[in-house]
């Protein structure tokens, strides 16, 4: 047995790194050995050898990563992957059965394949690479500065496709002007204008986009999540704490994989930046405040589940309390104490209308000292009871 058979073994036992090694073009090994009615690291060797390189990879349409490293002179092969760097969905599993022409009884075994597989960075993808590299030649290789060499190669023929495209464009006149449309939009997030964003798309004529997938649901869907993207980041310049903003990506990106047809995703997007500006509206942030007081507000909004005080939120930022709680009255127009009970309102409100949490639950996760006090400050806040509120919606 060789000692490339043996440090196979031990590094899968220490990373689940799924493993092929050859000797010779004869298979020697396969890591899991759970004889899986499926290979899916194996359809791309020949792809893989072909580039003739000591250290090369792909990825696949479902972005997996499979890495090839090999020594023509002691004909020794290492294949890995498939390395993930996140669970595939449903959708995915079903691409994946047809890709690689696996029956559907297998379809559970599948799943079990990636529960085992642990999710690893394209990052610590390149540097396995390197370790195996290490240990077929006996030597280090900048996994950073090949894979650079590497994509050098790769743009060649980038470069080749963009001029391609370029002549192409211009010729049938399909020129991108988008740039001006979304500038527009995007301002209306950042303000918090619903009513102007709502006129804006009633009257603007929506571009030509650049071709960005093959089919038109998959071109929604790409054009999507760039919206969701630039959205995102506009909002959180509008005021929209940090942490609520990329929720809110997240969720709206995961619910457009959901859809099947265009107009569901058109509808989806209208709503999403509508949302973003309403929000951003609610929690208006002047745009030429002090970092700290900056801090101070991402802080607050991030822990309204917590019995919060100034002197938190002045440790958090490095300032006295005192000093902190002038600036913010200065530069904000009141306390910062009101700021925190305003902020634990607003979620309250969010509670009240988008779960069924009672009221006890409702005071006790947003940290009031009882629920009677609750149920006192949101009437003093907003004129009616946290019940009343609820039944009105």
């Amino acid at each position: 047995m060789d000692s490339i058979y043996s440090f196979c073994k031990t590094l899968y036992n220490c990373i689940y790194l799924p493993i092929h090694y050859y000797k010779d073009e004869q298979l020697q090994l396969v890591l899991p050995d759970n004889d899986y009615p499926f290979d899916l690291a194996a359809p791309h060797l020949s792809e893989l050898v072909s580039k003739n390189r000591t250290v090369s990879y792909l990825v696949t349409k479902e972005f997996h990563y499979i890495g090839l490293v090999q020594n023509k002179k002691t004909g020794q092969m290492i294949l890995i992957g498939p390395v993930i760097s996140m669970f595939p969905s449903r959708t995915s599993v079903r691409n994946i059965l047809k890709e690689y022409f696996i029956s559907l009884d297998h379809k559970e075994q599948l799943m079990e394949f990636f529960q085992f597989v642990p999710l690893y960075s394209f990052d610590r993808f390149c540097h396995f690479l390197g370790l195996f590299y290490h240990e077929l030649f006996d030597d280090c290789i900048d996994m950073n500065a090949y894979l650079n060499a590497y994509t050098d190669m790769e743009n060649l023929s980038i470069a080749s496709l963009h001029t391609a495209k370029s002549y192409h464009s211009k010729e049938m006149g399909l020129l991108h002007n988008t740039y001006h449309y979304e500038m527009s939009y995007l301002n209306y997030i950042r303000n918090g204008n619903v009513d102007g964003l709502k006129k804006f798309f009633s009257n603007a004529f929506s571009p030509q986009a650049g071709q960005i997938a093959d089919t038109p649901l998959r071109q929604a869907k790409n054009i999507h999540i760039v919206v969701v993207t630039m959205a995102t980041r506009y909002a959180i310049e509008g005021g929209l704490d940090i942490e609520s903003a990329y929720q809110l990506s997240d969720i709206y990106i995961q619910e457009s994989e959901k859809l099947q047809n265009t107009k569901d995703l058109y509808h989806l997007q209208y709503n999403m930046l509508l949302d973003f500006a309403r929000r951003v509206a609610q929690a208006q942030i002047p745009h030429d405040i002090t970092s700290d007081i900056y801090k101070s507000i991402q802080y607050i909004k991030q822990h309204t589940n917590h019995a919060i005080s100034t002197s938190d939120v002045a440790t958090y930022v490095g300032k006295s309390r005192s000093y902190l709680s002038r600036c913010f009255k200065k530069e904000l127009g009141f306390e910062m104490r009101e700021f925190i009970m305003r902020c634990k309102l607003e979620e309250a409100k969010s509670l009240l209308t988008y779960t069924t949490k009672s009221l006890s639950e409702i005071s006790s996760y947003l940290c009031f000292s009882s629920q009677a006090y609750f149920q006192n400050v949101f009437k003093k806040k907003y004129g009616i009871t946290p019940n009343e509120y609820r039944k009105q919606l």
